[in-house]
């Protein structure tokens, strides 16, 4: 084989994989940009003189056609535009076109806010916002991606 032709068939076998690689991380980047994640329900789990406990029951949709492999989340908690504290949700991955339920337990010390999140909580009646950072693995899990996320509920 004349040294021309090896040369254009390594060239073009780059090509090809650099292409398919290229194709697959745009499909998989994309997919993770188009994950939602909400905050479904919050119940109170605990109310002492000291804290609380909430459970933030959370939903993670793909609403794309690609598989999403190891996405997990981290965030910060806002109760009256107040941060009380920050949470995570564990590794999950979601099949195309799904959702993933996940609770989230959150211990709110009442010493580290204000007044206006105390009161919020103990009546019942308060606006929970949620700041975070969702990550996933891309390209054969060679690649992490990450999208910023906002989710708001009102509790009442």
């Amino acid at each position: 084989m004349d040294q021309k032709i090896k040369i254009l068939i390594v060239i073009t076998i780059v090509i090809f994989i650099s292409g398919f690689l290229s194709i697959r991380y745009m499909a998989d980047a994309s997919a993770l940009g188009k994950v939602n994640v909400t905050v479904e329900n919050i119940s109170i789990q605990e109310l002492s003189l000291t804290y609380c406990k909430l459970k933030l029951k959370m939903d993670i949709f793909n609403p794309t056609t690609e598989y999403i492999s190891e996405l997990s989340a981290k965030f910060d908690v806002s109760i009256a535009n107040t941060y009380v504290g920050n949470g995570s949700v564990p590794t999950v991955s979601i099949p195309a076109q799904s959702h993933q339920n996940k609770d989230v337990t959150l211990t709110i010390y009442y010493a580290n806010v204000g007044n206006a999140v105390i009161d919020g909580v103990q009546t019942g009646n308060f606006d929970l916002t949620i700041h975070g950072e969702a990550k996933g693995n891309v390209l054969f899990n060679l690649l992490t991606v990450t999208k910023s996320f906002t989710a708001s509920y009102s509790y009442s």
